[in-house]
């Protein structure tokens, strides 16, 4: 046979028997290599941090998230007042809701309602915030829509969301706006990237006010993030720890919460006028700096069960005084300083009421010694009365003049009795 027929004859042979048993088509192989996860609706939630939750240090002003970009308020100083409209304007500037992006507050049973102005002032059960030091209003961004691609074998992903969603200190002295929000992550490296943008402000001028271009800002790392589920993660961001080193940063490094957040959205906040809310500079909110986790459930209708958040204590004043010190030893008594007031009879005292017991605890009595009856206490200088003196009288002068009584009349006695046996 030609080797040409035989040729001929074995490819017929292959159609009619088909294919071998686990061998793929290119296209087969395309998909079953490249496919990962495609996600559609990826909800991402955070809170931030305490601080954007909490009572600004200005008074009636507050720190809070908004859905959407705040607009544009023309000029510094301005602040956001109920309905959430610019203060004398109608100017729409807080909005609960915008597209894809909302806000929410959490209820006292951890369950999750729609924002409401009023509800950025109070703490989860209504009460009004009254400290900056907690309790805070509880609130968090949630975004949804999010699309893209994760792969959980090879550890990458690419998610973006859109809309977006600002941050409002002291009710709009302050704020920036976070767009174009993307989760990426590949060769080991996972982050939240955004498109920040505000303008420049001066808590001490505020006529300070002008726009700054936006900028591409790493807003948290996640070095603890996992892509091995299928539904998707809750990743703690990093900030203990972290050092800053930006131009006229003064960082304090000490106490277990110092850190920061990244060093190109620092960069940014720097340039707004509001860098040290965003790492530890020494101040007494320094500890509600730090940031909480991020969620992100890859199906919107299959949300990943996020942590429950911890609750915030109520600050208790400090002790000027040390809790319970050591007692210090008893003073000595001093003598009652002569009164010109008669004293009581000993049967009087006798009937006046038991002084009331102090609160406290209770310290062993020494034996009880004999009573002794004391009809005026005195001190040394007041042993010799000046004459003419009015007052109660010592125990030695009582001794003396009863003694002289007593013999006064022995003598009176003695004479009376002659006499009497005189007469006829």
């Amino acid at each position: 046979m030609k080797p040409t027929r035989a040729l001929a004859l074995l490819l017929v042979l292959l159609v009619m028997t088909g294919l071998p048993s686990g061998t793929a088509t290119a296209d087969e192989v395309d998909t079953e290599t490249s496919a990962g996860l495609v996600v559609e609706d990826a909800v991402l939630t955070w809170g931030l941090n305490d601080e954007s939750n909490n009572k600004a240090f200005a008074p009636g002003t507050f720190n809070f998230l908004s859905a959407g970009a705040v607009p544009d308020p023309g000029t510094g100083g301005q602040s956001i007042v109920a309905p959430g409209v610019w203060r004398g304007t109608d100017t729409r500037a807080w909005r609960a809701r915008r597209g894809s992006v909302a806000v929410e507050k959490r209820g006292t049973d951890g369950s999750w309602a729609p924002a409401t102005f009023a509800g950025l002032g109070t703490a989860a059960d209504g009460s009004a915030l009254t400290s900056t030091a907690g309790p805070f209003s509880g609130h968090r961004i949630v975004l949804g829509g999010g699309a893209g691609t994760v792969d959980p074998d090879d550890g990458t992903a690419m998610l973006t969301w859109p809309g977006s969603f600002s941050v409002v200190y002291y009710s709009g002295f302050t704020f920036f706006t976070l767009a174009d929000i993307t989760l990426s992550s590949a060769d080991g490296v996972t982050q939240l990237l955004a498109t920040v943008s505000g303008f420049a402000a001066d808590r001490d001028d505020p006529d300070t006010w002008a726009a700054v271009p936006a900028e591409r800002v790493v807003l948290a790392d996640l070095p603890d993030a996992t892509l091995d589920s299928p539904a998707g993660f809750t990743a703690q961001p990093a900030y203990r720890g972290v050092r800053y080193t930006g131009e006229g940063a003064s960082q304090v490094r000490s106490g277990p919460d110092w850190g920061a957040f990244p060093a190109s959205f620092l960069t940014y906040m720097d340039r707004v006028g509001s860098s040290s809310f965003w790492y530890s500079s020494g101040g007494s909110a320094d500890p509600h700096k730090v940031p909480q986790p991020i969620t992100i459930s890859y199906d919107a209708t299959a949300p990943v069960p996020e942590p429950t958040p911890e609750a915030t204590p109520t600050p208790v004043p400090q002790p000027t005084t040390p809790v319970n010190p050591t007692p210090p030893p008893p003073a000595p008594t001093p003598a009652p300083v002569p009164s010109t007031a008669v004293p009581a009879s000993p049967a009087a005292a006798a009937q006046e009421p038991a002084p009331p017991v102090a609160d406290g605890p209770v310290v062993s009595a020494p034996p009880a010694a004999a009573p002794v009856v004391v009809l005026a206490a005195t001190t040394s200088s007041d042993q010799t009365a000046s004459p003419g003196s009015v007052g109660p009288l010592s125990a030695p002068t009582w001794t003396w003049w009863g003694g002289s009584m007593l013999l006064l009349g022995a003598a009176a006695l003695t004479l009376l009795t002659t006499r009497a046996k005189g007469t006829p």
